[in-house]
Protein backbone atom coordinates (compact mmCIF):
# COMPACT_ATOMS: atom_id res chain seq x y z
CA UNK A 1 0.00 0.00 0.00
CA UNK A 2 2.67 2.86 1.05
CA UNK A 3 4.48 1.49 -2.15
CA UNK A 4 1.03 2.47 -4.14
CA UNK A 5 1.03 5.72 -2.15
CA UNK A 6 4.64 6.29 -3.03
CA UNK A 7 4.50 5.61 -6.79
CA UNK A 8 1.42 8.14 -6.99
CA UNK A 9 3.01 11.45 -5.20
CA UNK A 10 6.23 10.41 -7.59
CA UNK A 11 3.78 10.33 -10.46
CA UNK A 12 1.93 13.35 -9.49
CA UNK A 13 5.78 15.22 -9.01
CA UNK A 14 6.67 14.56 -12.60
CA UNK A 15 3.21 15.51 -13.90
CA UNK A 16 3.23 19.13 -12.08
CA UNK A 17 7.23 19.17 -13.58
CA UNK A 18 5.97 18.56 -16.67
CA UNK A 19 2.79 21.40 -16.27
CA UNK A 20 5.59 23.54 -15.57
CA UNK A 21 7.81 23.18 -18.62
CA UNK A 22 4.46 23.19 -20.64
CA UNK A 23 3.71 26.72 -18.77
CA UNK A 24 7.10 27.91 -20.36
CA UNK A 25 6.70 27.19 -23.46
CA UNK A 26 3.56 28.62 -23.64
CA UNK A 27 4.77 31.83 -22.25
CA UNK A 28 7.62 31.93 -24.89
CA UNK A 29 5.33 31.27 -27.70
CA UNK A 30 2.48 33.81 -26.47
CA UNK A 31 5.76 36.64 -25.84
CA UNK A 32 6.78 36.00 -28.94
CA UNK A 33 3.60 36.21 -30.67
CA UNK A 34 3.10 39.38 -29.32
CA UNK A 35 6.85 40.69 -29.83
CA UNK A 36 5.71 39.41 -34.16
CA UNK A 37 2.93 41.44 -33.77
CA UNK A 38 4.54 44.54 -32.17
CA UNK A 39 7.37 44.56 -34.99
CA UNK A 40 4.52 44.38 -37.64
CA UNK A 41 2.04 46.71 -36.17
CA UNK A 42 1.94 50.46 -36.03
CA UNK A 43 4.62 52.65 -33.59
CA UNK A 44 2.53 53.93 -31.31
CA UNK A 45 3.33 52.69 -27.52
CA UNK A 46 5.37 50.14 -28.77
CA UNK A 47 7.64 50.71 -25.48
CA UNK A 48 4.41 49.68 -23.64
CA UNK A 49 3.47 47.14 -25.83
CA UNK A 50 6.50 45.40 -25.22
CA UNK A 51 6.82 45.92 -21.59
CA UNK A 52 3.73 44.31 -21.65
CA UNK A 53 4.55 41.18 -23.74
CA UNK A 54 7.73 40.89 -21.02
CA UNK A 55 5.15 41.26 -17.94
CA UNK A 56 3.42 38.36 -19.76
CA UNK A 57 6.19 35.98 -20.23
CA UNK A 58 7.12 36.91 -16.47
CA UNK A 59 3.69 35.75 -15.06
CA UNK A 60 4.20 32.61 -16.56
CA UNK A 61 7.60 31.67 -15.57
CA UNK A 62 6.91 32.55 -12.49
CA UNK A 63 3.82 30.06 -11.76
CA UNK A 64 6.33 27.47 -13.28
CA UNK A 65 8.69 27.72 -10.81
CA UNK A 66 5.96 27.65 -8.44
CA UNK A 67 5.41 24.37 -10.17
CA UNK A 68 8.74 23.24 -10.18
CA UNK A 69 9.74 24.15 -6.32
CA UNK A 70 6.33 21.91 -5.45
CA UNK A 71 7.23 18.93 -7.85
CA UNK A 72 10.79 18.89 -6.02
CA UNK A 73 9.36 18.77 -2.57
CA UNK A 74 7.02 16.28 -3.58
CA UNK A 75 10.18 13.86 -5.13
CA UNK A 76 11.67 15.09 -1.70
CA UNK A 77 8.74 13.46 0.68
CA UNK A 78 8.96 10.17 -1.52
CA UNK A 79 12.54 9.61 -2.19
CA UNK A 80 14.91 9.15 0.77
CA UNK A 81 17.75 10.95 0.10
CA UNK A 82 21.07 11.24 1.53
CA UNK A 83 22.46 14.30 2.82
CA UNK A 84 23.83 15.87 0.28
CA UNK A 85 21.23 15.31 -2.40
CA UNK A 86 19.13 16.98 0.40
CA UNK A 87 21.21 19.68 0.17
CA UNK A 88 21.21 19.95 -3.43
CA UNK A 89 17.51 19.67 -3.90
CA UNK A 90 17.47 22.54 -0.81
CA UNK A 91 19.67 25.06 -3.06
CA UNK A 92 17.72 24.24 -5.92
CA UNK A 93 13.93 25.10 -4.35
CA UNK A 94 16.40 27.85 -2.84
CA UNK A 95 17.99 29.35 -6.12
CA UNK A 96 14.06 28.90 -7.64
CA UNK A 97 12.22 31.04 -4.73
CA UNK A 98 14.59 33.35 -5.01
CA UNK A 99 14.35 33.70 -8.52
CA UNK A 100 10.36 33.90 -8.15
CA UNK A 101 10.45 36.77 -5.70
CA UNK A 102 12.62 38.91 -8.03
CA UNK A 103 10.61 38.18 -11.11
CA UNK A 104 7.43 39.06 -8.99
CA UNK A 105 9.16 42.70 -8.17
CA UNK A 106 10.03 42.91 -12.03
CA UNK A 107 6.14 42.49 -12.60
CA UNK A 108 4.91 44.64 -10.03
CA UNK A 109 7.60 47.76 -11.13
CA UNK A 110 5.97 47.31 -14.42
CA UNK A 111 2.62 47.66 -13.85
CA UNK A 112 3.07 51.29 -11.98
Amino acid sequence: MLDIMLEIIDNLSLLLSLFGVVLVIYGALLAMYKIVIIELGGKNQRFRRYENAKRIFIQKLIFALDFFVAADILRLVVRPSSLEELFVIGGIVTIRTILSYFLSREVHLHKE
